[in-house]
């Protein structure tokens, strides 16, 4: 399996909150996640990079965990101490009062794998030319269009776009949405924070998808963001699926 990560602080920001990581295997599973941290300061890289750290420790040993329900529960359990940590860091900080973050995390093999998400930080899944969002946004303005409340249109330039419903580390308790993706060789998948879906539509993205090596294809989406205004941190990362001789 394939595999590139990037990140970029974008042109306004002074800290770089967000964080991500890409953790092998050596039964063939791969771990990618992406955490973009808010609370102002440096508290919002505190939130994410603690995420990133919590959930790649818990699950450093994922062998004696065969089936995808079993592994759900398992990823469960590590965003659920995440979160736990993360708030109880806060409270113990005060200049960390109020930080969380987002996560998406998928946890593949060859065949399939679990996804897992909170806030607005994307999964993308790229086959056979065509770019699907797989995560739903936990943001009032997805709120309000799942309800008809607004359109698309107005949606893009809602002045509340970017507020959460669903943060790690804001609450006592917190629910992550997952799903089991079954993929195929060739298939590819985008984890991103809003630095790079605020700025580039899922066409744009595509394109970008389209031939190249994982690398240059992510560093092309970072600049194509920045191209866009860069306003906020921007971080990808993609995975494809190989055969196990191709890889």
């Amino acid at each position: 399996m394939e595999s590139a990560i990037q990140t970029h602080i974008g042109c306004v920001r002074q800290t770089n909150e967000d964080s991500g990581r890409i953790q092998r295997y050596d039964n063939g599973w791969i771990l990618a996640i992406v955490a973009d941290g808010m609370g102002g300061h440096q508290a919002g890289d505190v939130a994410s990079q603690m995420a990133v750290d919590i959930i790649c420790e818990s699950l450093k040993d994922i062998t004696d965990y065969t089936t995808p329900s079993e592994l759900q529960q398992k990823l469960n359990n590590a965003i659920q101490l995440a979160n736990e940590r993360i708030l109880t860091y806060a409270q113990e900080h005060e200049e960390c009062r109020g930080m969380g973050t987002t996560v998406v995390i998928a946890l593949m093999n060859h065949q399939l794998g679990v996804l897992a998400h909170i806030g607005d930080s994307r999964i993308y899944r790229y086959s056979q030319g065509i770019l699907q969002q797989i995560t739903s946004d936990h943001t009032l303005v997805n709120e309000l269009l799942r309800n008809h409340q607004i359109t698309q249109d107005e949606a893009a330039n809602h002045p509340r776009r970017n507020v959460l419903t669903r943060a790690l580390g804001t609450d006592k308790k917190v629910k992550a949405d997952f799903s089991i993706l079954h993929w195929d060789t060739g298939d590819m998948l985008l984890l991103c924070s809003d630095g790079l879906s605020g700025k580039i539509g899922s066409e744009a993205m595509a394109k970008v998808l389209t031939n190249g090596s994982l690398k240059e294809m992510a560093d092309e989406l970072i600049e194509r963001a920045l191209d866009a205004g860069g306003e906020d941190n921007i971080t990808v990362i993609l995975l494809r699926n190989q055969s196990e001789a191709g890889e």
